[in-house]
């Protein structure tokens, strides 16, 4: 029988070792995936992906604040 076990925690750091990815949490605990360096390639694109998004919303959203500052003048 397989478990699944499913942990919620607030991301404090990570470190990626030679062959693993480590992740520690506020309260100090840490996780420490083993991974292959295609593993790293796999992972840095849904990382790379989610993050040019925030930078997509945040661009979107400080160009329209500046369009609104712009009205008021």
């Amino acid at each position: 029988m397989k478990v699944k076990q499913v942990v919620n925690t607030k991301f404090y750091s990570c470190y990626t070792g030679w062959n693993s990815l480590q992740f520690t949490d506020e309260a100090g605990n840490d996780v420490e995936i083993q991974m292959t360096d295609d593993d790293f390639l796999s992972v840095e694109k849904s990382i790379k992906n989610k993050a040019d998004r925030i930078r997509s919303d945040r661009a979107e959203e400080a160009s329209k604040l500046v369009g609104e500052n712009s009205e008021d003048e």
